[in-house]
């Protein structure tokens, strides 16, 4: 098998509307999740599942415990760990106390051996990337109001539906009119609905 690719323009950061170049970027296939990996081990090794599970979790703790103390982590073959930090700039280090540094994220960076096995071949993907919709948010909100006056609520799936946004998109766009006041949720997890606040209208 061979990994799925597609372009995407490189965005203008400048903000001049000129056309960018195009670049290939894979197409991801899903995620395979450590279950899955630690199933199809346990059925070509000795190791069950509950063995590969624990070893995970005591690296997870291990990897973490000396990335918080500074030091840099090799993982087998897999590649290096590194913490990073973030504090405001400053010109002179005397400007700045050690209270007003934190710990940012954590940086991994892949031996060449880990880089040339994940190496293979690339074919066009056929239905490229997936890309929400264009339709203006005043037509989206437009198509939501309307949505709410005939069905009380409404769901991320059906505001999918109705607007053509991606399930990430059509998420946090929901969330922002929570977070508004505009709308109010009832459940949770993915039982959650969305309903109209009372005395609300879109802006």
């Amino acid at each position: 098998m061979a990994a799925d690719y597609d372009f995407r323009r490189k965005p203008n950061e400048n903000g001049d509307g000129e056309i960018q170049p195009l670049y290939p970027r894979i197409v991801s296939k899903g995620t395979i999740d450590s279950k899955q990996l630690f199933r199809e081990i346990a059925e070509a090794s000795s190791f069950t599942e509950g063995d590969l599970a624990g070893i995970m979790v005591s690296l997870q703790e291990k990897v973490s415990y000396y990335l918080s103390e500074g030091y840099h982590v090799k993982l087998g073959e897999f590649g290096y760990f590194s913490a990073s930090l973030k504090a405001r700039p400053v010109m002179d280090k005397k400007e700045i106390r050690s209270v007003s540094i934190s710990f940012d994220n954590v940086n991994f960076r892949a031996t060449r051996w880990f880089r040339r096995r994940s190496s293979g071949t690339v074919s066009r993907a056929k239905s490229g990337f997936q890309q929400s919709s264009d339709i203006p948010e005043e037509t989206r909100h437009s198509r939501l109001k309307a949505f709410l006056t005939k069905n009380h609520f409404i769901t991320r799936r059906e505001y999918t539906q109705i607007t053509g946004l991606l399930k990430g998109k059509a998420l946090r766009e929901l969330n922002n009119l929570v977070d508004k006041g505009i709308l109010t949720t009832r459940g949770s997890g993915n039982r959650i609905v969305y309903l109209m606040a009372d005395n609300q209208i879109f802006k």
